[in-house]
């Protein structure tokens, strides 16, 4: 293209900004609002047991030709954060960055479906609530729903605007990222069968035959996109299972298929033997959750803790739009009954079947973001009530309470979340620490009182042992010829007693033989670094509410050791059945080996999936900024 082909390209662009620039302007600001605070959770954020599993199974998973882990049935949300580790390095804000991404651009998502139902100042509602709420920003974190929920929502939005404008691009792209979000966790498959539903309703509410000829090739051309992205772990099992005899985590379990040889891998993992408790979901079920409260209420109960505010003004939206016809203008409530529809289809399959059978908080994400637009149909709604015959507008008011509110929210001990939003972890002071300050041949020694998860998280890249393996190798390295030389080490201390294990502080002789340990160290070494975080079950506001407690020491002592010692440290550690790394490739137990050419083919195919699901993923918010633009046409 030419230069002058450019310069009107880009002249148009700007020309379609300044349009509408007061909400476009709104939009934006909301956005960088939304970006901003998931930033600060990023940076600040403790870490889940989840998490710190996540985090090292991303090591190298693109590069080691990878389509799924184990217990995942999926990859994509692995691919990608492997791709920022070799960019940008392994750090805590890179380990979070596809949550920090997708979920910012969410914000914009919710925008757009909202204008499909409701008017523009309820749809700039909905971003600003989405922007500001805080379950969602407190999931800003290595996992993979809100990513998966990003491609989730994406895909319903061009699904309902398919409908519309009878196209089947949009069919074909609301397949590709609904794909997406399946091949970054599974149950999104669970949002299929809602979609479907939908799409007969529409078409039967519009006089149109459900299963006339066209009708037929949209579906097929939707589900068609979907599979392409079900490929990598298709031909992950189908090969797995040829070379070896069994499947992963997820396929066992669903199908049963290799139980027998996969028990040896899997049968620690609660997963393995799970099984749906249907009567649990209304009758209550104690092997999920202790008190016997029935499993659905339960699983919205987490929303509710998370996010109050959303949720309550999210339930009285439904209610207003219902039944209250005074609250505002027709147009508005009558798009607003069609979105309960598209809402409670939604819901339908994947939050019973959820609830069901594995009650973790993050999973009920997709509850948070599908309240939004009602939680901002109630906004406006009251503040049409209390502007009614005055000259005032009171929604500039209205907004920034709740943006109070939220920040205020934000600072609280955790109920259904993370801690803590206003003070840096110290998973994430220490591995800036050992970035900036220990030398790449320097040895870490650290206490075993850590979770090992955080340990082998925050010592990457450097040779390291737990106390207890550094004690074995050093008095084995005795009975090897050699010289010692003295080597600079860094002892990483808990501070208090229990980092992450939970259980140490009931275990006296063991916390006394790491205290003797530290002592030990202590008189050697000199104490280099005091880490601190805040109290996770109090509040905590900078400058204002809340202590700090000390987490971590750092020792530093030059020390006579041999190079055995050092080789050891160096060694490839195995973190839930992974070397991490995946390398050496030959201790990867579910690597398989494509024999035939139908193999081979299968093999090439699904990698080459891979490779397009991470492009997408990496353009996706591009086009998110696409469709804004269209939109404003």
């Amino acid at each position: 293209m030419s230069e002058g082909g450019n310069d009107e390209v880009i002249g148009k662009v700007i020309d379609r900004i300044f349009e509408t620039p007061k909400n476009l302007a709104y939009l934006l600001a909301i956005f960088m609002v939304g970006f901003i605070l998931r930033l600060i959770a990023a940076i600040n954020l403790s870490v889940s047991a989840d998490d710190m599993h996540f985090v090292t199974h991303a090591i190298n998973f693109f590069s080691a030709d990878r389509l799924v882990t184990y217990d995942q049935s999926s990859g994509l949300w692995f691919a990608f954060t492997s791709v920022i580790y070799k960019i940008f390095g392994m750090t805590q804000l890179t380990s979070r960055m596809a949550p920090l991404i997708f979920g910012s651009f969410s914000i914009l998502v919710i925008y757009l479906l909202s204008k499909e139902f409701f008017d523009e100042k309820t749809s700039l509602c909905a971003a600003f609530l989405l922007a500001i709420a805080p379950f969602h920003i407190k999931n800003t974190i290595a996992e993979m729903d809100v990513t998966a929920m990003f491609f989730v929502l994406t895909a319903m939005f061009l699904f309902v605007k398919s409908l519309k404008n009878d196209r089947f691009r949009y069919f074909a792209l609301s397949g590709i990222f609904m794909g997406l979000a399946i091949y970054t966790k599974v149950y999104p498959l669970l949002f299929i069968p809602s979609l479907l539903l939908y799409f007969a309703y529409y078409n039967r509410k519009h006089n149109e035959k459900i299963f006339k000829k066209r009708n037929i090739k949209k579906i097929l051309v939707f589900l068609f996109f979907i599979f392409i992205f079900t490929i990598p772990a298709l031909a992950h099992n189908y090969l797995l299972y040829s070379d070896k005899g069994f499947m992963d985590l997820q396929f066992t379990r669903t199908f049963g298929i290799g139980e027998d040889v996969s028990a040896q891998y899997y049968s620690w993992d609660a997963q393995f033997e799970a099984k749906n408790s249907w009567a649990g979901l209304i009758f209550g079920d104690t092997k999920h959750v202790a008190s016997g409260a029935p499993l659905l209420y339960t699983a919205v109960m987490y929303i509710f803790k998370g996010d109050p505010l959303n949720f309550v003004f999210g339930v009285i939206g439904i209610l207003l739009i219902l039944f209250y016809r005074k609250t505002e203008k027709n147009e508005n409530r009558e798009k607003g009954k069609e979105y309960i529809k598209l809402f409670v289809l939604s819901i339908l399959f994947v939050l019973p079947f959820l609830a069901s059978i594995i009650l973790l908080p993050k999973h009920y994400l997709f509850l948070e973001i599908l309240l939004i637009p009602f939680s901002a149909f109630t906004l406006i709604s009251i503040n049409n009530l209390i502007s009614k015959g005055k000259n005032k507008n009171y929604l500039k008011v209205f907004v920034a309470i709740i943006f109070i509110f939220s920040l205020i929210y934000l600072g609280l001990p955790p109920k259904a979340d993370i801690h803590h939003f206003y003070g840096e972890s110290h998973v994430g002071q220490v591995i800036n620490y050992k970035n900036k300050n220990i030398a790449k041949d320097s040895l870490i020694i650290a206490d075993n009182r850590i979770y090992l998860g955080r340990s082998y998280w925050m010592f990457q890249e450097r040779p390291f042992l737990e106390v207890s393996d550094f004690l074995a190798a050093a008095q084995e390295s005795q009975k090897i010829a050699g010289e010692t030389k003295n080597v600079g080490v860094y002892y990483f201390e808990c501070v208090i007693d229990d980092c992450g294990w939970g259980y140490i502080k009931g275990q006296p002789e063991f916390n006394k033989s790491m205290e003797d340990f530290t002592a030990l160290f202590a008189t050697s070494g000199k104490l280099v670094k005091e880490i601190y975080e805040p109290m996770e079950k109090k509040p905590y506001y900078p400058l204002f509410v809340g202590e700090k407690e000390q987490m971590i020491n750092v020792y530093y002592a030059e020390v006579p050791l041999k190079q055995a010692v050092i080789d050891y440290a160096k060694k490839p550690k195995v973190w839930f059945l992974y070397p991490i790394g995946y390398q050496p490739s030959t201790e990867v137990f579910d690597n398989y080996q494509p024999i035939s050419l139908t193999e081979l083919l299968v093999d090439k195919t699904a990698r080459g999936v891979v490779i397009l699901a991470l492009i997408l993923a990496f353009l996706s918010p591009i086009y998110i900024l696409y469709l804004l633009y269209n939109s404003k046409k």
